[in-house]
């Protein structure tokens, strides 16, 4: 198993792509702490999947974007778990909506879940790992419309863009430390999320005309991308961005070819 006696903590790993890095990375023999914000029913399914295969697991509620409140989470991890080796910043939010119509509370909503919250864990979670002395992974879930907006969704896709420049900040400068920051950028991948954008046959049929894969992508198929960058076999990597969209950022401008 490729992180057998490592400690993870996920956030937003109640449901969603957060559940299935979550029950990836027990698979693959890491101890997982679950976070969740209000999602207690599926932290603590996830947590009974994980211990149904023999794995190690709890669930800790914590809203990641009050910093007291993350510095909290790691505490209880490392007390709980002797450290921890992983952290996965997984929690988001988001509310489509025209760029005129976005109100101040929406907008920092967003901002402080999304950005703050991986910013507040990242840095609880890179102290305990400097002082542990063992280095670690720090694996962040952004997106591809960070670098290519989808429209209606300007506070989202201002987020994830300052996602993945934190991914790269830090990878700078916790590299010293031996901690790996990368991130994957999924798009088109079917969770509770995107199906507020997906309401109609039609507007599903356009999506998946943009998708070279043919298919929407499901939570699990970015686990093995998410375990992979967690793991030694990316000991040399860090600052990378790994895009997992099933092609669809290789459409060109006019559409798919024939």
């Amino acid at each position: 198993m490729k992180l057998k006696d490592k400690v993870a903590l996920v956030t937003g790993g109640g449901r969603g792509i957060g559940r299935a890095i979550a029950e990836g990375l027990a698979r693959e023999g890491a101890t997982v702490a679950v976070n969740y914000s209000q999602s207690r029913e599926g932290a603590l399914a996830a947590v009974e999947a994980i211990r149904a295969r023999q794995g190690q697991a709890m669930a800790i509620q914590a809203d990641v974007s009050a910093e007291p409140a993350a510095q909290a989470m790691v505490r209880q991890v490392v007390e709980s778990y002797g450290g921890i080796d992983i952290l996965v910043n997984n929690a988001g939010v988001s509310s489509p909506a025209p760029f005129l119509q976005v109100g101040a509370a929406e907008l920092r909503r967003i901002l402080e879940v999304n950005v703050a919250g991986v910013f507040f864990a990242s840095q609880a979670a890179a102290k305990a790992m400097i002082a542990r002395g063992r280095g670690g992974c720090i694996l962040n879930v952004s997106s591809l419309v960070a670098s290519r907006p989808f429209a209606n969704a300007a506070p989202y896709n201002a987020s994830k863009a300052a996602v993945s420049a934190l991914t790269q900040s830090l990878a700078l400068e916790l590299g010293a430390h031996r901690i790996r920051v990368n991130e994957i950028c999924p798009a088109s991948v079917e969770t509770d999320m995107v199906r507020l954008t997906l309401k109609s046959p039609q507007q599903l049929a356009h999506r998946l005309a943009t998708i070279p894969l043919g298919r929407m992508g499901q939570p699990s198929d970015l686990v093995g991308a998410a375990v992979f960058l967690c793991s030694d076999d990316a000991s040399w990597v860090t600052g990378a961005s790994l895009v997992t969209d099933g092609g669809l950022s290789v459409i060109p401008p006019f559409g798919r070819p024939a």
